[in-house]
């Protein structure tokens, strides 16, 4: 049954505070707070949104278990059932719709008739092994 953790990009501190730090110089600007004021207010913020990500980070996980794929990051989880599961598209990222995922260039899960689901392992090939292990159905499409 193996366990699995969802492998790291540091595309989401880049994009957290890409667009979060120019925001927050703006809002300085057009403010009547003085600076030291609002670097306060930044630094609380941009250390909460630090905290947060990495609290995530290390509650994102995967496990295959018999005849289940289980997800779960921070206060979301669920499971799947593997001989639902149709297709794998090995490679892709997906940037809308469920994510329990830490980095690019993951598998997209299709189960059911229009479900799917994102997640980032740290090895894609072993993971697919392993889930064409229990259902040698699924097809797997490599980017």
């Amino acid at each position: 049954m193996p366990n699995y953790k969802s492998r790291w990009d540091n595309y989401n501190f880049f994009f957290a505070y890409g667009i979060l730090i120019p925001v927050f110089l703006v809002m300085l600007i057009f403010s009547d707070a003085t600076a030291k004021e609002w670097l306060m207010v930044m630094f609380s913020l941009l250390g909460g949104i630090t905290v947060l990500l990495l609290i995530i980070y290390f509650t994102t996980s995967y496990k295959i278990d018999g005849q289940y794929l289980r997800y779960s990051s921070f206060i979301f989880f669920g499971k799947i059932k593997i001989k639902n599961i149709n297709k794998l598209e090995v490679g892709k990222t997906m940037y809308v719709g469920m994510k329990p995922a830490f980095a690019r260039h993951g598998i997209i899960v299709r189960y059911n008739k229009y479900d799917e689901i994102y997640i980032s392992p740290p090895d894609n090939n072993e993971f697919v092994e392993e889930l064409l292990k229990i259902n040698p159905e699924i097809e797997v499409v490599r980017a």
